[in-house]
């Protein structure tokens, strides 16, 4: 669908110059919905439980000082009155409804997203309020109209989003490279991490800000890529949460959504984790699923098992290679018989 257009041409200002005539491109629309997670992730700043008391010395209640990580686990797997097979059925039924739903909406005159973000932020515009927003949704043209109705706007893009610089879509970049276009008070941000990142922002300038990232290394990123770190929330919040849910095939639907409602279970438990007032030395999220897998496997997984198999293998090595050598003693010998 068409989003309209985009405005003036983009000037350039670094590395990269614009001067060839922008290309209008239109959305793909085919897609009714993406999938999103199937059950809503516990947001730190609205998490509650049926008494939301804190205690000052052990944190939320319900759960004890001593309490292992698979206590926190099951917190939100036994859940009275909700059974696993009761949650699959609903979902499954809810997801259906809403595509039939989207389905059956007559054609829109503008791009899904686009209508989304406007209709959600209409009764605060020109409150210089600053909103956040992924790939889905950010456009060239959301991000003008939001700023002609004073609210200020950040939003990682896609490349081949209309009204993008053309010279953005196939532009190869070093690792920390960053090139930044302007249109009006538009700033479209394209900066080399482990991938390309497109951004588009009305605040902030084009520097560079030092920091630190997961792995403890100082270094510089575009200030409107750390505001974006700073704000997002909702949908990319809870797909870095879910970042360890299994990929595999399957065209049975009932077990992507099993196993997606156990690791987000395993989000939500890590969630109350964090914020239980204990006085130790807490895991990060990628140490607290490794733990949790171990306290799942239990005493099933001793590794005596393992250990039979290392003291026996030396053995069937040994009687595989003497029934070898017996077959073929015994192929030569036919064939010597034959002749």
């Amino acid at each position: 669908m068409d989003d309209g257009d985009s405005g003036s041409e983009y000037e350039s200002d670094i590395n990269i110059s614009d001067t060839e005539s922008e290309e209008d491109e239109e959305l793909d629309e085919g897609i009714p919905m993406n999938r999103g997670p199937w059950f809503p992730v516990v947001d730190p700043g609205t998490f509650y439980l049926p008494e939301p008391n804190f205690h000052e010395q052990t944190g939320p209640v319900n759960f004890l000082p001593n309490s292992s990580i698979l206590d926190y686990f099951l917190k939100f797997i036994d859940m009275p009155g909700r059974s696993v097979i009761d949650i699959l059925v609903n979902e499954t039924n809810r997801y259906a409804t809403q595509c039939i739903a989207e389905r059956s909406r007559p054609p829109k005159s503008s791009a899904r997203g686009y209508q989304v973000v406007t209709e959600l932020m209409t009764p605060h515009f020109n409150k210089e309020h600053h909103v956040t927003v992924d790939s889905f949704f950010t456009s060239p043209k959301l991000v003008h109209d939001l700023k002609d109705n004073g609210t200020f706007c950040t939003g990682t893009v896609i490349k081949t989003r209309r009204g993008m610089p053309k010279s953005y879509r196939n532009a190869k970049l070093q690792k920390g490279d960053m090139t930044v276009k302007y249109q009006g008070q538009l700033m479209a941000v394209l900066w080399a991490d482990r991938r390309l990142v497109t951004i588009l922002t009305t605040t902030g300038s084009a520097c560079k800000i030092n920091t630190t990232n997961s792995r403890g290394t100082d270094v510089a990123i575009p200030s409107a890529v750390k505001s974006y770190n700073y704000t997002m929330g909702g949908v990319d919040l809870g797909d870095q949460l879910l970042q360890f849910e299994p990929y595999f095939k399957s065209v049975k639907m009932w077990r992507k959504l099993l196993f997606n409602q156990l690791v987000t279970a395993a989000v939500n438990a890590f969630i109350c984790y964090k914020r239980t007032f204990v006085v130790e030395t807490k895991l990060d999220h990628l140490k607290f699923h490794q733990q949790l897998c171990q306290d799942l496997l239990g005493n099933h997984r001793d590794g005596t098992r393992n250990q039979h198999i290392r003291t026996v293998r030396p053995v069937h090595r040994q009687l595989a290679r003497s029934q070898r050598g017996t077959s073929q003693r015994k192929y030569r010998t036919r064939n010597e018989r034959n002749v």
